[in-house]
């Protein structure tokens, strides 16, 4: 009600407009009342489809996910390409599974540049969420991260723990609820507290890795991060989605995508961690108290993976 009464004299002013138009178009003294009803009406009508419009965009669960995202004239996807010198086959060759199996592995002479497998079924699943979130195509850019490296100010997705994009953010923002440690081979909190090891002298953490299981094959783990860019006043949208192994990442996009409204309910900033036990499609969220073991956090000269104590 207060809506039609605040907008009536603007909607009266293009029924007035209408009327006289129709008056000199028809030129009969009916058609002014006539058009400035008809205005009037057309005008209350654009408001109710646009007020609803709007309403849905504010309640749909994957545009309140998005955040800015979901308005925004350009978002950016950032992967991370890797590249292998092929003047050197022998130590960087790339080979494909045999279409029979028993057979030798195939070996493929290109590209240089190579996209990981849990990066190309991440980028597909975020395009699947962009898409049922209504974010035109054309608004849509896909880039490799060492593009924009330093650019902020950007709504964007960051795909993969080795996108240099993703590096940057792990290393530069502050309060980030997860992080990677030990050449992103771990999971960790950057908050949570170290405590010494069973030999003197050694710190030990919390953190998730790579459970490898002979029965079920190897849990991987991922996190997505919803993050506000902390380096620019418009505060956009960014999104982290990146795991350890290939599971990992794409078990968190496919989080994203089947989850956006669980997820939205946890407002504009928040980090989970996912589980994916068996395949990107077993993502789960999963406490971290719950499956964090201790690891001896690497030491440059001597890098070691995450382990139990």
């Amino acid at each position: 009600m207060r809506r039609w009464i605040t907008s009536f004299p603007v909607s009266l002013l293009v029924g007035l407009l209408l009327g006289i138009l129709l008056t000199l178009l028809l030129r009969q003294a009916s058609a002014f009342l006539f058009g400035v009803v008809l205005g009037v009406v057309l005008e209350q009508l654009l408001l109710g489809v646009k007020g609803a419009v709007d309403q849905w965009r504010r309640t749909h669960p994957i545009r309140r996910l998005l955040g800015s995202i979901s308005d925004d004239a350009a978002v950016w996807v950032y992967f991370s390409s890797l590249f292998r010198d092929l003047s050197k086959p022998d130590e960087y060759k790339l080979t494909r599974r045999p279409d029979v199996p028993g057979q030798e592995e195939v070996l493929v002479t290109g590209p240089s540049l190579v996209l990981a497998e849990g990066d190309a079924i991440s980028l597909a699943l975020i395009q699947s969420l962009l898409t049922g979130g209504k974010i035109p195509p054309g608004n849509v850019h896909v880039e490799r991260a060492e593009k924009d490296l330093e650019q902020w100010g950007m709504s964007s997705f960051c795909i993969g723990a080795h996108n240099a994009r993703t590096r940057v953010i792990l290393e530069k923002y502050r309060d980030l609820v997860f992080s990677f440690d030990n050449n992103y081979t771990v999971i960790t909190r950057p908050a949570s507290p170290s405590s010494a090891g069973v030999q003197a002298g050694t710190e030990v953490r919390r953190g998730v890795f790579i459970e490898q299981s002979e029965d079920s094959g190897p849990t991987d783990y991922g996190i997505i991060l919803k993050l506000k860019d902390q380096f620019h006043p418009s505060k956009k949208t960014i999104f982290v989605i990146a795991g350890i192994g290939p599971a990992g990442t794409s078990g968190a996009a496919y989080y994203l995508l089947t989850n956006s409204t669980e997820l939205a309910s946890r407002g504009e900033e928040f980090g989970v961690l996912v589980q994916v036990p068996s395949g990107f499609q077993s993502a789960r969220i999963v406490e971290f108290d719950q499956v964090a073991n201790y690891y001896i956090p690497m030491i440059e000269s001597e890098p070691r993976r995450g382990q139990r104590q």
